[in-house]
């Protein structure tokens, strides 16, 4: 499902995790873009249905124990391309502003920091994202 919608790997799991079981089940992801991309999969209502039933086994488990299990070892930041490009754009003007925002926000990449919402590092990434082309050179 995940490589037929093109979702985001990292995002996904971790809107998982974000998200409560109420929310699962009442299959509202508003400001979840991740699961909102997901959810467009025509077998995701049977997924989702498997997943919930899954949890309900999990009789022990409190939704909130789930989601801090799934938020601390899903990331909600990841260096992405568009970052590091918008943050050497910046230091090739000896602007290391960004640089050092990254290295600070990555330093604890499964806490949520408004430094990094507000910059839109959890955000989709936007859409000149698209046109980066990557390479490795040694």
């Amino acid at each position: 499902m995940m490589e037929d919608t093109q979702s985001d790997f990292t995002m996904t799991f971790r809107q998982l995790g974000e998200v409560s079981a109420q929310r699962l089940h009442n299959g509202n992801f508003t400001q979840m873009w991740a699961l909102e991309d997901l959810s467009s999969h025509r077998l995701f209502s049977d997924w989702l249905s498997m997943y919930l039933l899954r949890l309900g086994r999990q009789q022990n488990d409190h939704d909130l124990d789930r989601q801090l299990r799934m938020n601390n070892v899903n990331p909600r930041y990841v260096l992405r391309n568009w970052m590091a490009e918008s943050a050497i754009k910046k230091a090739e003007i000896n602007d290391f502003s960004e640089v050092e925002l990254l290295h600070h926000i990555l330093s604890s990449p499964f806490v949520t920091q408004e430094t990094a919402e507000e910059a839109g590092y959890a955000a989709r990434p936007p859409l000149w994202a698209k046109r980066l082309k990557v390479s490795c050179s040694s």
